[in-house]
């Protein structure tokens, strides 16, 4: 197997309590005076827990605080990188936009359809935050439905001209469930979703199966990479495991997906045939690579990838240091 090995180019030490990485992203092209810029959605620790935008650079952190309005107990906000700029979707309706010096967004509003009759988004959708990645003006975005427990199981494509300033729904759809292996026919849950990606007018998803129990303590049933179609259909299987739960072991992988070829599989247990430790998936290649830390990084974990850079963040009781590196070699 394949191994990639970082490198350190700089570690954040954040002054600031932080509960989590929620989500990622990487800004382009680099910006001259700062160099590289990294994106990450977390929250502060501290109530009221206002949402935070950390854009790390060469030269230091950021901090963008989302308004208090973020605080939606319905709906999480949503990044999402756009070449130099970024946006973040709140509560279905709107996007606050950053560009230039990002202090000042712009809200643009989110049209769902034309008549109150043909909504694109159903009332009972909520917003999910989970990564997701594009090269284009459609984002992919997760959503929730009926049962709430802070997962996806359904998604929406939001159609995005940043030079028009207008966005809109387009589709709302869940991923085919009956094309997976070992879905469950007892059940009408459709497989959750990890991450989302568009790249090349392809959209790529991550399932972590369709077990509706905690599987922090039952495990997985199983998991998947598809290529699938805008309205669900899987049109592609890249990766698929066994049925997780025959061998009476608990295992699991969630996955996510980065601004490069590469998907981030994370194992839920330390006891696993994985011993824990994340692997990549390359999308072209269809092949695993190991991953090797730079040294007395090994309690990070991988968020996010672009070109040869990496960001990998140290979480302990909450969200401690977080480090931008480089690849420095496949072997």
């Amino acid at each position: 197997m394949a191994t990639l090995k970082l490198s350190l180019i700089q570690k954040y030490k954040l002054e600031n309590a932080y509960t989590y990485v929620y989500s990622t992203g990487f800004l382009s092209p680099a910006c001259p005076k700062q160099g590289a810029r990294v994106l990450v959605l977390t929250r502060k620790e501290e109530a009221p827990g206002a949402y935070t935008v950390l854009v790390l650079s060469e030269i230091g952190i950021q901090e963008i605080e989302l308004r208090e309005d973020f605080l939606d107990r319905e709906n999480d906000p949503v990044l999402f990188s756009f070449g130099d700029s970024f946006g973040v979707i709140k509560a279905k309706k709107e996007i606050a936009y950053f560009t230039g010096d990002f202090s000042s967004p712009e809200i643009i509003p989110i049209k769902n359809g034309f008549l109150p009759f043909s909504k694109v988004l159903p009332d009972n959708a909520r917003e999910r935050y989970f990564q997701t990645v594009s090269d284009g003006s459609l984002i992919p975005v997760c959503f929730e439905k009926e049962v709430y427990y802070g997962l996806s199981r359904s998604f929406a494509l939001l159609d995005f001209d940043p030079v028009k300033k207008e966005a809109k729904w387009k589709g709302f759809s869940e991923i085919e469930k009956n094309a997976f292996t070992h879905h469950d026919d007892r059940t009408k849950d459709a497989p959750k979703i990890d991450s989302l990606k568009m790249a090349n007018e392809e959209l790529y998803a991550f399932t972590s199966g369709e077990s509706t129990g905690s599987v922090n303590k039952w495990g997985m049933d199983y998991y998947a990479l598809a290529k699938i179609s805008s309205d669900g259909k899987v049109q592609e299987k890249l990766l698929e495991s066994e049925q997780l739960k025959a061998g009476g072991k608990k295992s699991g992988v969630n996955g996510n997906f980065t601004h490069s070829d590469y998907l981030i599989l994370t194992p839920l247990f330390n006891n696993d045939d994985w011993k824990g430790k994340q692997k990549l998936f390359s999308l072209s290649k269809r092949e695993y690579l190991d991953i090797v830390m730079p040294r007395g990084m090994t309690k990070h974990r991988l968020h996010n990838i672009c070109g040869k850079l990496c960001l990998t963040a140290l979480y302990d009781r909450g969200l401690k240091e977080i480090g931008l590196c480089k690849i420095e070699a496949a072997e």
